[in-house]
This record gives structure tokens, sequence and C-alpha cells, in this order.
């Protein structure tokens, strides 16, 4: 593969560890100064909503250059975890600053996805793109487990100002290997049309048109409402079910991801049809999510999490793949946005409901309805005819 590409995985593995070092400190201190699962869920839920910015910024990445876009979204996250160290440097931390820094960066950060998603298929070949888009998946996702495993040791010692300027550094990192690559790599932009593929909206239209991807994106809408609470409430399920640490919930995490991981690695090993490996890995999440609620110690928390991330990492090679292998080069970004707000839709209305929930049924309860729930989507998803998402 492309030497460029390697350059790029560099700085987005370092910067994947600074934002989860980062997040895992916002997670903890967020239910710190609520203390309460609604707010934690609602909160959280509010700002998943930014990823209908997705829909905008998948055109904002196919109409300029990728590299550009990337180096000046890192800039400014660098700004802003510097301006908001200084500033929590000097003053007490309380909800509403806490809000406005967590919303600046959120914000600021869903340029990024479509750019970088919208890149790699210039930069690597379609023969490579597979291991590509592996090998990008794996290392970010081992550089969350190290940023959380490190976070969740150091929340006791260092305070959210000190998270903030590592998460800095990290951009630093990041900002100077996009720019190595935006050096060495001349991109030359589509011409745009004056049709229908030239608007904001031609990502909309192609999944309209595409079974496959709508029936993708059908299945994600439910999923998402039903287990959103699984990563809004994570938190609050450690501190008050598992009445465990921070260290603790950052071990929870990184179980996830390294779920996530070997995932990644069986997807390539299953030789199973789309459809098929979206129900055995969907499944698997289900049925995890209920032996943790069954039997709610610290080891089965541990493993039924590993087999929440195994199933979810199952599909997300394979569907990233196929979008970028399949998509006409002038609309992968609208595309790959218009796909990332579809599947996402549900997860903010799901954390904010499971926050809802919660407070008449418990973080377990509310875990418990959401598997149910995802069951009874994948029976409805099973009688699909195959070729519509092969």
């Amino acid at each position: 593969m492309s030497r460029l590409f390697y350059i790029l995985l560099t700085g987005e593995t370092v910067s994947s560890f600074g934002n989860n070092l980062f997040d895992i400190a916002i997670d903890w201190y967020l239910y710190s100064l609520t203390r309460s699962s609604l707010l934690v869920g609602m909160i959280s839920g509010a700002f998943n909503l930014l990823v209908l910015m997705n829909l905008v910024t998948g055109f904002v990445a196919d109409r300029h250059v990728k590299t550009q876009l990337m180096r000046l979204v890192d800039l400014l996250q660098l700004a802003i975890m510097i301006i908001a160290g200084l500033f929590l440097g000097q003053h007490t931390i309380t909800l509403l600053p806490f809000i406005v820094i967590l919303f600046a960066t959120r914000f600021v950060g869903t340029f990024f996805a479509p750019a970088e998603d919208t890149l790699i298929p210039q930069i690597v070949t379609r023969a490579h793109l597979a291991k590509a888009n592996g090998l990008n998946q794996g290392l970010s996702m081992a550089a969350q487990m190290i940023g959380m495993l490190v976070g969740s040791t150091l929340i006791a010692w260092l305070s959210l100002a000190d998270f903030m300027w590592v998460n800095a550094v990290t951009f630093g990192v990041s900002f100077i290997c996009i720019s190595l690559v935006h050096h060495r790599y001349r991109e030359a932009l589509a011409t745009p049309t004056p049709d229908a593929t030239d608007c904001w909206y031609a990502g909309i239209a192609y999944i309209k048109r595409t079974p496959m991807l709508r029936a993708i994106i059908g299945l994600a809408l439910v999923i998402n409402l039903a287990l959103g609470p699984i990563m809004s409430l994570n938190v609050v399920w450690v501190r008050e079910d598992l009445h465990s640490t921070s260290f603790v919930y950052g071990v929870m995490q990184i179980a996830l991801m390294a779920g996530v991981i070997l995932g990644n690695v069986v997807a390539a090993i299953l030789k199973l049809r789309l459809k098929q490996k979206m129900i055995l890995s969907l499944g698997l999440v289900s049925l995890a999510v209920i032996g943790m609620v069954v039997v709610p110690t610290i080891w089965m928390t541990f493993t039924m999490r590993l087999l929440i991330g195994l199933g979810a990492g199952t599909i997300n090679v394979a569907v990233f793949t196929l979008i970028q292998s399949t998509t006409p080069a002038n609309i992968l970004g609208r595309v790959n946005g218009a796909m990332m707000a579809g599947t996402n839709l549900a997860l903010p209305v799901g954390m904010m409901l499971g926050g809802v929930l919660s407070a008449k049924f418990g973080v377990g309860g509310v875990y418990f309805i959401g598997a149910i729930c995802t069951l009874i989507a994948l029976a409805s998803f099973s009688r699909v005819p195959v070729q519509e998402i092969s």
C-alpha cells in the first residue's frame, strides 16, 4: 500500500489515543458534575445529534481538498483544547462551560471523518482497500484502548485541563502527518456538474436508489435506538450497578474496543453474505447485553462487552469497504456522510430515551429492554429478500 497511507495512519492513531484519553475523562467528570443518569443520557444524546452534520460535512469533503480540510480541523481542535485548558486551569469546573467546550470540539470534529473516508480510496488501490480499512479501524481501536486504560488510571491524579493539554499535543501530531500527505499528494478535485450529483443531497439520493444501503440504514435505526443507552449509560452502570472505580470503567471500554478489533479479524474469516453477517453479529450483541444484565458482575460485564464489540466489529469493515468500492468518486463524501447520519440518527434518541427510562427501570432494565427490541428487529430483518442486501 501507499506510504502516504501509513503516514496518515500514524497521525490518526496518535489522535485516536488522545481523543479517547480525553473522552474517558469527559464521561467520568460529566457524571461527577450531574450525579444523574437522566442528565447523562440527555446530554450524551443531545451531543450525538451532531451526527446529522455529516449530511453537510460529506458535501464539504467532496468539494474541497481533503487534506486541507483535515488540517484545518486539527488546527481548530488544537486551539479549542489550548483555550479550554487555560480556562479550566484557572476556574472551577461547572456544567455550562463543560458543555460549551464539549460542543465546540465535537462540532468541529464532524468535518474530519467524511474527509478521511473519502481520502483513503484515493491513496490506496482498490485491491488493498479492505486491508487499509481493517488497519485503520484496528489501529484506531488499539489506540483507543490504550488511551482509555491510561486515562482511567490518571483520572485520580490529573485535572480535566491536563487531559486537554495532552489531547492538544496529539492533534498537533495529526496535523504534521496530514501536512506530509498534503505536500506529497496532489488531489485532483472532481469537476462540479450542473445536475443532481452536484447537490448536497446527492448522497441521500444515491442511498435511496440502492436497496442494500436502505436496508442497512433501516436496521441500524432500530438497533441504535434500542442499544444507544449501552454507550451513554455505561459509566452509570459501572459506578452504580457494579460499584466500581474509574479504572474498571476504562477496562470495560477497552473490552469493547478489543472485541471490535477481534471482529475485524473474524469478518475476514467468515465467508458469509453481508445479510448473514449482520444477523449473526447483531444477534450476538443482543444476547451479550442480556447476559450482562442477568449476571451483573465485573467479570461478566467484561466478557459480554468483549462479545458486544466482536459483534459490532464483524460488519464494520465489510460495510465501509463496500461503500468505498462501489460509490462514484465524485459523491463518495456525501454518501459516506449520509450513511453515517442515517445509521446513527436514532443513537442520540436512544441515549436520551435511555436516560429517561433509567429513572424508572434502572440501567439494567433499560439494557434488557433494548436487547429484546433488537432481537425482534432482527427477526423482521431476516425476512428481507437476500438479493436486496447481499
